[in-house]
């Protein structure tokens, strides 16, 4: 063995300790400034060493890890903490390292939308909202501005929607970017915007933009924590934070595939339930969520080990970005955090976990394909060098949503009135995580996946499934494939003698407006109730209340009287019950 590296490891670790504590403070030496900062802002940037992977994502449930950066012989980790979860990490009795926020800055702003419009300047909150607007006023065959929802202080959650038909669904893949949802991390906002400028501008004059634009649907949302961007006030990004207006991280606030509905302990925040809705009211086929803080194209999964079922087209996907950044700027997002021979790439848990994150939740429960990218190592940007940041992605902007045209794509149809399907479409041979939605209104499914050749299996309530064999996929090509799916009929006629469980149904249509039918199996007589929920929880109605015989049934709900969102209803029947979620969409 060889005794010399036992003792390099040793000074190197005395050396780094010795540099690091120099840095640290214990929490009783510092209380006076913890307490300081948390009353002056409301949240603490801190930084700490731990020598344990596992260790770390224990504390990222109580905390808000932000990054790790592995030493070799220990973990260098850098997190937020709000005063509840200050209190938790103070338990651990871990030395740390009070840091300047990301947040306090000196930047320039203005409310000048002619000054804004050169790009190198931070927009003021009322400025935003009013460039938001412009665009569907100057573009309005192209453009339209969706709020989806109010935050915790009453700012408004935008997206501007671009495509040619974009007063009308077509069958056209859904695509999303949105930016700043740590709003702290301001580099995308901007860049957001421009990119909405060019191409609203860029449509009939550029054709790559034009193609996109006629053959998709872009949803951007520059600003998707304006409480935290403007935590000093509407008129300065230089106080912002990281969290919502309650101190609740956006990015740890959504249902988990494995922590479950509320992974960092906290209810859902109105802003978390604004973009659930969203989510499930539209069909996104490829997302991604612009953070800050490093370098690096992050991708599923955040919460487990084993890799996506489509890692090696994620794979694909983040390789196509970096080169094309790396082509511009060879040493801009090349920090190396899981690939050596693909700088700037990175799989989400290998670098660390991330319970309740929203790319895991899209990609998992949405049926949806998002990633991450974290745009910048410094997070409130100079706005004097947005103009590069923009240069250094702007081919990469247009390539990744580019990338939503290639695949297998095609059609879901009744074979009986032609009428298009929502149905839900899995690839023979991965497991249940990697299904996708065909839209409910077109019927159009879009599988963006590796090459090879595939047996595709579509399966909707009420219809038999089918399977289709021996479909083939390359990258940079589309293979279409049309399907029709046969109903589910009895032969009994009103009798249904077919009744043998019971069994609740998927409402159709889904989403609907005002009206659905919610139908129903009994399998013999029992006290039935069908209730209705909001996404809250929330009784809103009871539709079925009494003694049913054998048979199946269906029941309209007229949904007028009730906002747009997500709804559950639920069935019970003796001891059975079951639970489905519907959309209403005005």
């Amino acid at each position: 063995m060889n005794k010399i590296l036992p003792l390099l490891i040793l000074l190197t670790f005395i050396f780094s300790s010795q540099s690091f504590s120099q840095e640290l403070k214990s929490f009783n030496s510092q209380k006076d400034k913890v307490e300081y900062n948390l009353k002056t802002k409301g949240e603490l940037y801190f930084k700490f060493t731990i020598n344990s992977k596992d260790r770390i994502n224990e504390l990222g449930r109580h905390i808000s890890i932000d990054n790790v950066i592995d030493k070799i012989i220990f973990f260098e980790v850098y997190a937020y903490a709000s005063a509840k979860e200050m209190d938790y990490f103070a338990a651990q009795n871990i030395d740390f390292a009070l840091l300047k926020h990301p947040g306090d800055g000196n930047e320039k702003m203005s409310d000048n939308i002619k000054e804004i419009m050169a790009w190198d300047v931070y927009p003021t909150y009322p400025a935003y909202v009013t460039m938001m607007n412009n665009f569907a006023a100057n573009y309005p065959n192209q453009c339209r501005i969706v709020n989806i929802g109010s935050t915790v202080q009453g700012r408004q959650l935008l997206f501007a929607v671009i495509s040619d038909s974009v007063n009308t669904r077509k069958p056209k893949p859904r695509l999303m970017y949105s930016s700043s949802m740590h709003g702290d991390e301001t580099t995308g906002y901007v860049l957001m915007l421009r990119l909405i400028d060019t191409l609203l501008s860029g449509n009939g004059n550029n054709q790559r933009i034009t193609e996109l634009v006629k053959n998709c649907e872009i949803w951007i949302c520059p600003l998707a924590n304006p409480d935290g961007t403007y935590h000093g006030g509407d008129n300065s990004v230089n106080n912002a934070w990281r969290y919502n207006a309650n101190g609740i991280d956006p990015n740890r606030n959504f249902p988990g595939p494995v922590a479950g509905q509320h992974p960092d302990g906290n209810a859902w925040t109105i802003e978390t339930i604004a973009s659930m809705n969203q989510f499930a009211q539209y069909n996104f086929t490829l997302s991604m969520n612009f953070h800050g803080g490093s370098e690096v194209f992050n991708y599923p999964w955040d919460h487990k080990a084993a890799l996506h079922p489509d890692d090696a087209w994620f794979i694909h996907a983040g390789k196509r970005w970096l080169d094309t950044v790396h082509a511009v700027a060879p040493s801009y997002m090349v920090d190396n955090l899981g690939y050596p021979n693909i700088p700037g790439l990175v799989n989400g848990f290998a670098w660390y976990i991330v319970p309740g994150g929203r790319q895991d939740y899209m990609t998992f429960f949405n049926g949806g394909r998002e990633v991450t990218l974290e745009i910048s190592s410094t997070k409130l940007v100079p706005a004097s060098q947005l103009p590069t940041f923009w240069a250094r992605n702007f081919k990469s902007f247009i390539n990744y949503l580019n990338e939503s045209l290639y695949g297998v794509r095609g059609i879901v149809r009744d074979s009986v009135t032609g009428a298009p399907l929502k149905s839900k479409v899995y690839v023979s041979g991965q497991n249940d995580t990697t299904w996708i939605y065909s839209d409910s209104i077109c019927g159009d499914y879009h599988r963006l996946i590796a090459p090879g050749t595939y047996s595709f299996t579509f399966k909707a309530p009420n219809y038999y499934p089918k399977t289709i064999s021996g479909i083939r996929a390359a990258y940079d090509s589309t293979t279409y494939q049309d399907v029709y799916l046969r109903p589910i009929t009895t032969s009994a006629g009103n009798e249904n003698l077919t009744v043998k469980n019971f069994k609740l149904y998927q409402n159709y249509p889904n989403p609907f407006n005002p009206e659905t039918d919610i139908k129903f199996d009994v399998r013999e007589n029992s006290e039935v109730s069908i209730i209705i929920y909001d996404v809250t929880g929330k009784e809103i109605t009871n539709l079925a209340n009494g003694n049913y015989k054998q048979g199946s049934y269906s029941i309209k709900w007229d949904a007028s009287k009730y906002p747009s969102g997500v709804y559950f209803y639920k069935f019970t029947a003796g001891n059975y019950s079951e639970v489905r979620k519907m959309m209403f969409l005005k």
